[in-house]
């Protein structure tokens, strides 16, 4: 019933309503849909029911942390769920990441076909630097991010190519040079932090960020900061390559000035 409200909510203000789903990050679930056709047919009829019943406009399909090897399969299950939905006029996105080799994460996803079978697909241009990561850097510099919309532009039309941007920023805590720890900050507490610190910041130009560090107790604080003048630089490039739109991860995290920002 809340879910209704809050969707008829939405609806009321005009915006149009695509629930995310997700795999879960699970790989072995994943290739067990993704192998099993009796599988595949299930999740897609209760995905039609359900979208349907809550008269939702659309869906985002969030399936990361995939086998490479079912790259093929993957795109046959989202092509499935793709005709499905096309079927009751409803619209269909996919998130990718950032085209690399790392395993299980760029490779499985065959990008060209997946445009080819949907409305949209959404670029997860962040974590270029991982919570796990051994280097500290940027969750999204300008560069990196531009680059990852040139390599998926030259093969999809940039009108089907939605750029995703972050709402957060990583506090990396280093010991002697190597990274001992990382942690999320949301936009507000990143600004927060650098002015309770009596911190001054640099803005990077290559970086698209402002940047800043601080010592206490023989550790090195490091933050490439996410905020309202980055996202305006990631947002040129939404005009520059002339794409269908933006998209952020994640609600809640973000700065109020960044929404005039991002509706421009």
């Amino acid at each position: 019933a809340i879910f209704l409200e809050n969707v008829k909510g939405l609806k009321e203000k005009g915006y149009a309503v695509w629930p995310l789903i997700t795999n879960s990050f699970d790989p072995d679930l994943t290739h067990r849909i993704l192998q099993n056709e009796t599988a595949r047919r299930y999740v897609t009829e209760q995905l039609v029911f359900y979208i349907e019943r809550y008269d939702l406009d659309g869906i985002n399909l969030d399936f990361e942390n995939i086998y490479d090897e079912d790259k093929d399969a993957l795109t046959v299950f989202v092509a499935e769920i793709s005709a499905a939905l096309h079927a009751v006029n409803k619209v269909v996105s996919i998130d990718v990441t950032v085209p690399s080799d790392t395993a299980n994460w760029s490779p499985c996803y065959d990008r060209q076909k997946l445009a080819q079978v949907t409305d949209y697909i959404i670029l997860m241009a962040y974590d270029e630097h991982w919570r796990s990561s051994k280097t500290a850097g940027s969750v999204a510099s300008i560069g990196w991010v531009e680059r990852g919309i040139q390599s998926l532009v030259s093969n999809i039309s940039p009108e089907k190519v939605i750029l995703g941007v972050p709402f957060y920023t990583r506090l990396w805590q280093e010991v002697n040079g190597e990274v001992v720890r990382a942690s999320t900050l949301t936009m507000p507490q990143a600004d927060q932090l650098w002015k309770a610190k009596g911190l001054e910041r640099r803005w990077l130009q290559d970086m698209g960020q402002y940047y800043f560090e601080y010592e206490e107790e023989g550790q090195r604080f490091r933050v490439w900061q996410e905020d309202t003048r980055s996202l305006q630089e990631k947002n040129s490039l939404v005009q520059k390559y002339k794409l269908g739109g933006i998209a952020a991860w994640r609600k809640g995290f973000e700065e109020n000035s960044v929404w005039q920002v991002l509706s421009l």
